[in-house]
Parts: structure tokens; C-alpha cells; sequence
């Protein structure tokens, strides 16, 4: 069972959104495109916490994945996002916006 918890909080009204996906239960198309984007950006050799001194109005997120025999969280923000998690970020951002 793989299980990504994505938290987003922090912009203009400061509002706490979140998104819980069981990945077993996407289709499989889609659960290998998140498979894919998370390889891309090494998550699981990312640091714990990415992030800086926080500007305006900027979004905090916080990214949990659980799989069979690891965990791992990332936290970062707008400014702190590495180029190479923001394909995962708007992936997750998209999953989000769907399901609210």
C-alpha cells in the first residue's frame, strides 16, 4: 500500500487544503505517472525540510509518502521548491483541485 499526503498552506488567505490519495486505488495510468514524478525528483533522497525565510504571501507544502518499507517527508515552499519537484507540485496541485 503507497499512500501520498499533501498538505498546502500559507497564500493570500492563509487557508489549509490537503489531499490524501491511496495510490492502489488510482488507475494505473495515473498511479505511474505520480510513481514517475517522484523518481524524477529523487524524492526519497530529498531533504526533510527545504525551506527558507518565508516571503508574502507565499504557499508551505508538505508532501508525505508511505509505501511498503519507507517514509519520507519533504517540506518546502514556493521559493524553496527545487526545479525538478515542481512537475510533482503541479501534479498534486491538479489532483487537489479536482477532488475539492
Amino acid at each position: 500500500m503507497t499512500r501520498i499526503l499533501f498538505e498546502r498552506s500559507g497564500g493570500f488567505m492563509g487557508r489549509k487544503v490537503s489531499l490524501e490519495i491511496d495510490m492502489d486505488t488510482l488507475p494505473e495510468e495515473q498511479a505511474g505517472k505520480l510513481w514517475n514524478l517522484l523518481d524524477e525528483a529523487d524524492f526519497f533522497d530529498l531533504p526533510d525540510d527545504l525551506r527558507r525565510r518565508p516571503a508574502p504571501d507565499e504557499f508551505t507544502y508538505s508532501i508525505t509518502v508511505a509505501a511498503k518499507e519507507r517514509q519520507h517527508s519533504v517540506r518546502l515552499s514556493d521559493t524553496s521548491m527545487p526545479d525538478d519537484l515542481r512537475p510533482l507540485l503541479k501534479e498534486l496541485n491538479e489532483l487537489m483541485r479536482r477532488r475539492l
